[in-house]
């Protein structure tokens, strides 16, 4: 039962954020520009905290890494910026190494969970079958009635 429930949540939180997306077509720029002003981002963590990924950097932990977008839900294009940025900084040695492999992972784990497709509930998918399988047997016979 808690095993179902969990599997309906993760459904709807991949519907929430597909509806979204269609929302608030937001391109990448767009959110980038929104997280680089400090007052918005700030905003953004007090209300959403779960949304950024810490990283040490020059003896204090900043939430520097965004993996939602501005409404609060976990955004593929934000992820992968996130990694872009946590690539670059790498290289960077004023930056915790060792922290930044874990941010990496993290971020690797996030895309692969939140850049594929919603998963289907079985009773949808079949109804979405057998409607497609009405359509291809009138389709079928329309076309030998014309054909006569």
């Amino acid at each position: 039962m808690k095993q179902n429930i969990e599997e309906d949540v993760k459904i709807l939180e991949e519907l929430m954020r597909k509806v979204n997306k269609h929302l608030y077509p937001f391109t990448e720029e767009e959110d980038l520009a929104f997280f680089q002003k400090k007052d918005l981002r700030d905003r953004l963590y007090g209300k959403f905290p779960k949304c950024f990924l810490k990283i040490k950097g020059m003896g204090q932990e900043i939430p520097f890494l965004p993996i939602c977008n501005r409404m609060g839900i976990h955004d593929p294009k934000m992820i992968q910026f996130s990694t872009k940025l946590a690539n670059r900084m790498k290289e960077n040695p004023n930056f915790d190494q060792d922290q930044i492999i874990t941010v990496l992972a993290r971020l690797k784990s996030l895309t692969n969970i939140y850049s594929k497709d919603i998963p289907k509930p079985p009773l949808e998918a079949a109804k979405k079958a057998m409607t497609t399988r009405m359509f291809s047997k009138i389709k079928r016979y329309l076309d030998q009635t014309r054909g006569n």
